[in-house]
């Protein structure tokens, strides 16, 4: 998986709370985009919705990006599988500091 050194690493800058971002794709170039995460709850994560509509105007996101951090079995929360399925784009989850990922699909 691309870019998961920068996405650790983003993740152990933010814990013990949620880092967060995207990967996206913009003229047949794939980038990962680290984003502010601007939920109150550092068990939870919040990219600003306008920064989330400029990337979707302006590219094709193929991931959301955010850490869960310390969990022993990394797994979606019921939150991530339902905005996972609500915006209908893959969620990429990658876990601190076991340095281990999973892609959750929209159903």
């Amino acid at each position: 998986m691309k870019f998961l050194d920068e996405m650790y690493e983003a993740a152990k800058e933010s814990a013990p709370g949620e880092m967060c971002g995207l990967v996206i794709r913009q003229n047949d170039t794939e980038k990962w985009i680290l984003c502010q995460n601007i939920s109150e709850d550092k068990n939870d994560f919040e990219i600003d919705p306008k920064v989330f509509v400029q990337y979707q105007l302006t590219s094709k996101i193929l991931y959301v990006v955010h850490s869960h951090y310390n969990q022993k079995i990394l797994k979606p929360s019921i939150y991530d599988v339902n905005n996972c399925n609500a915006v209908n784009i893959p969620y990429l989850i990658v876990g601190y500091p076991q340095k281990e990922y999973i892609i959750v699909e929209p159903t």
